[in-house]
């Protein structure tokens, strides 16, 4: 039983330190690639530009707010706040994948930021 323990401990060991890395990436990295998606998901489409308002990153997620303005020709600029939330596809592992959660330009649908 003994031997089990020796060599059950260290793999127990090994792994909570591992996902504590992952989880301080997550939330202390860079995140330039994973801020561009979310802007690109809360825009939906060319020729609108966004301005960062909040910014909060976990372990987890990344959620962002952004401030939108789409100008189209002939018509006045449009302005709203868009919410977007990004997570990893497993939790501390794999490809973020951003979406908007609440607000966006009326008629204007959202990219998924993938």
């Amino acid at each position: 039983m003994s031997e089990r323990r020796g060599f059950v401990r260290p793999i127990i060991a090994v792994a909570c330190l591992g996902a504590t890395a992952l989880g301080l990436n997550n939330t202390y990295g860079d995140n330039a690639e994973v801020k561009a998606q979310a802007q690109s998901a809360a825009c939906g489409r060319d020729g609108c530009s966004v301005t960062t308002t909040r910014e909060s990153r976990s372990a987890f997620s990344q959620e962002f707010t952004f401030q939108t303005r789409l100008v189209e020709k002939g018509t006045n600029p449009r302005d709203a706040s868009v919410d977007v939330k990004c997570q990893r596809a497993y939790y501390l592992l794999g490809a973020f994948n951003c979406k908007a959660v609440s607000g966006g330009l009326p008629g204007v649908v959202p990219s998924s930021g993938t």
